[in-house]
């Protein structure tokens, strides 16, 4: 391959005064056509609802105080202590830094998971053989990634500016890690030899990141999450280039001061760190790992970190969303790929063991991450889960158990099956799971952007096919065999599977994101966003499959409860098999009329019921399902028939009956409400009684 000069020039030349950004924004589509019969009835109807997922979040004042107050309280026992070891001067070794007092645990409690994770290696054990029998394993191969990678820097190597940055095709500029994630997609195309062409654009991409880096002061915009994915291009450029770039590279590493770069750090005023935080240390860990840097800010930071995990192996952000447990996890994977063996490493590989275990356990049969919080529902959520499931696979095959790397790279597999769906015809994707144009932003956070989530999920993905091992063949995961229920108590979620049929349960949810109760319904083959796949914010509308109960002259509804550290929803446990699972979960409600809501769930591989009671005085029932109505490109049939409502899309179907009282009908409400997959409507029965029973059947249709 050849080298790349110290100055090179961009492969093509510029395009035409207007950019294709601006041009792209001029040919903004709308949500959907008017023509459409959906789109017909929402210009009619007085009830239409939007939920724009980008506004601030809204927090109430009684919440801050309570924030503040546990910061009072616990601020003395979090500080640690500063390390002192300065930074190496340039051109010096890294200088080793004494690891300052800590409370970082030294001895974890027993993996309250690992009864589950033997449970399910039985059913593994069953399937996998069966599996081989009746035909041979499938081998997921490496280069299953490189098209997809080179579609997607394809496109948006359209937008890199001639100093290396890559423009956002909506907002007109660099958003976040954009560029050193773009740097290291088109790094990952070099060195595969996929398409040596990108070298030059790579190289233009990670000279520009260096250079802001170098430049950050303490009101510039950190480089928390940029430092990682830019460390590991220049471990693929730098034999490439010229030693004269080399040189320069290694200069610009050397002089990033973390004091400047970097905004989620301990100092004396801060004592908390988040998931920010953990790109940071990991990038640190990485320039010293290329002898470029000193171990300083990961020595001071690691410990403290350790900190915020779950004894189930997960990180637990501010609110517990379940997609930056991922994020932080596979941050700190790359110090376990990059062989760290400092302070804190025992802690460390046995809190990422554990969480990779517990997300395999958790995830869907269709690849997917459970729903909950900010972050949710992008696909940058599995492309983190590939990238983990494929290092743990080759670590389980090393260490000679062969049943779980099976099982891992089977779990990769089905995270990247999940991310192909959301393919655009364009090359990249739609980083919310709905179909709607970009320029839309339909389910975006405020901080999401079309460039800088794509180029997060390809520089992910990058990293999967780089740590992935063709000798390991893909047989079957847990998601498709099930046979178990647990409770993720400090994110708040129970996850039940029997068959490869999976429910996910919010006991509290994020009232800015999600409702209360049954918010998730995946089975295989069946498209995931008819599930439902996911509720509305409590804050606006409650909304989840379950129970509402009038309360003299208003409804009030388990979906709309958020319940507080004394008043805990309880998981009993009645059966577990993979043809069989029931439970039962207790919400302690303590309104005027219902004391308590009681929802016993039995799931077989092909149905899941739910029967629900009251307790209390409360006679008035009213069942409420999220039915969805617009995927962004496809209308769905919503059909009602009595007691049985269908919503049907392409070839999958979801059948919503109510079995008890006999006499139940539903209706529908003509609202048309936004959600991260679409729109939904909501189905009501009104069922004049306390207790209801109803089933859900997704299947697919011949």
């Amino acid at each position: 391959m050849k080298r790349i000069p110290s100055n090179p020039q961009p492969e093509r030349a510029r395009p035409a005064r207007e950019h294709p950004c601006r041009r792209r924004r001029k040919e903004t589509l709308t949500s959907f056509s008017a023509s459409t019969p959906l789109a017909q009835k929402k210009a009619e109807s007085p009830h239409v609802v939007s939920y724009n997922y980008s506004s601030p979040r809204v927090v109430c004042l009684l919440g801050n105080l309570l924030l503040l107050a546990l910061y009072l309280c616990t601020s003395a026992l979090l500080a640690p202590a500063r390390a002192a070891t300065p930074p190496a001067p340039p051109g010096a070794p890294p200088v080793p830094a004494p690891l300052p007092p800590t409370r970082a645990p030294t001895t974890l409690a027993r993996y309250p998971l690992d009864p589950i994770w033997q449970q399910a290696r039985q059913h593994l054990g069953v399937a996998t053989t069966a599996a081989n029998t009746n035909a041979p394993p499938a081998a997921m191969k490496r280069q299953n990634y490189l098209p997809y990678l080179q579609a997607n820097a394809t496109y948006f190597r359209r937008f890199q500016e001639p100093d290396g940055r890559i423009l956002d095709e909506f907002q007109f500029r660099e958003v976040q890690n954009a560029t050193a994630c773009y740097a290291l997609v088109a790094a990952a195309l070099v060195i595969s030899g996929q398409d040596t062409n990108f070298l030059t654009s790579a190289v233009l991409a990670l000279d520009y990141t260096l250079q802001r880096m170098v430049k950050l002061d303490e009101k510039s915009p950190g480089a928390d999450l940029s430092i990682a994915p830019a460390m590991i291009a220049y471990e693929w450029l730098h034999p490439l280039v010229a030693p004269e770039r080399r040189q320069q590279w290694q200069t610009h590493l050397r002089a990033i001061a973390p004091d400047k770069a970097y905004r989620d750090r301990l100092t004396d005023a801060r004592t908390r760190v988040t998931s920010y935080n953990v790109g940071a240390l990991t990038g640190e860990y990485l320039r010293q790992y290329n002898g470029v840097g000193a171990p300083a800010f990961l020595y001071q930071h690691l410990p403290v970190q350790l900190r915020n995990f779950t004894v189930d192996g997960m990180y637990r952000d501010t609110f517990a969303p379940v997609a930056y447990d991922g994020m932080s996890r596979h941050f700190l994977a790359q110090l376990v790929w990059h062989e760290y063996a400092g302070p804190g490493k025992d802690t460390l590989l046995e809190l990422l063991d554990r969480g990779a275990l517990t997300a395999l356990l958790a995830q869907s049969p269709l690849g997917e991450v459970p729903t909950g919080g900010r972050g949710s529902q992008h696909q940058w959520n599995e492309a983190q889960q590939a990238f983990v499931f494929e290092l743990w696979a080759t670590r389980k095959k090393a260490a000679g158990d062969t049943l779980a790397a099976q099982a891992f790279k089977r779990g990769a597999q089905l995270s990247w099956q999940s991310i192909l769906r959301w393919v655009r015809p364009s090359g990249e994707l739609n980083i919310v799971k709905n179909a709607f144009d970009p320029a839309a932003q339909h389910g975006f956070e405020k901080y999401s952007s079309h460039s800088h989530f794509n180029l997060l999920t390809a520089s992910m993905l990058a990293l999967a096919w780089r740590v992935a091992d063709d000798s390991i063949f893909a047989t079957v995961a847990p998601a498709e065999v099930g046979g178990f229920v647990f409770e993720l108590a400090e994110f708040r979620k129970i996850i039940a599977n029997a068959g490869g049929l999976y429910v996910e349960i919010d006991t509290k949810a994020d009232t800015n994101y999600h409702s209360t109760g049954f918010v998730r319904l995946h089975k295989t083959g069946v498209e995931g966003v008819i599930g439902p796949s996911d509720s509305l914010p409590s804050r606006l509308t409650p909304l989840a499959v379950g129970i509402g109960w009038s309360d003299g002259d208003t409804w009030k509804s388990l979906a709309g409860e958020n319940f507080d550290f004394v008043k805990i929803p309880k998981l009993t446990v009645q059966k577990t098999a993979p043809t069989n699972v029931a439970f039962t979960v207790r919400y302690p409600v303590g309104s005027t009329n219902v004391a308590a809501v009681l929802e016993h769930y039995d799931l077989t591989p092909q149905r899941v019921q739910v029967t629900t009671t009251v307790e209390g005085t409360a006679r008035e029932l009213r069942l409420r399902f999220p039915a969805l109505v617009f995927t962004g490109v496809r209308a769905t049939t919503v059909r009602l028939t009595n007691s049985i409502a269908t919503v049907t899309l392409g070839k999958s179907r979801q059948t919503c009956r109510i079995v008890e009282p006999a006499a139940a009908v539903w209706r529908r409400t003509g609202d048309i409400l936004a959600a991260r997959n679409g729109f939904v409507e909501p189905l009501e029965s009104d069922l004049g009684t306390n207790r209801v029973v109803y089933t859900l059947t997704p299947e697919v249709l011949p």
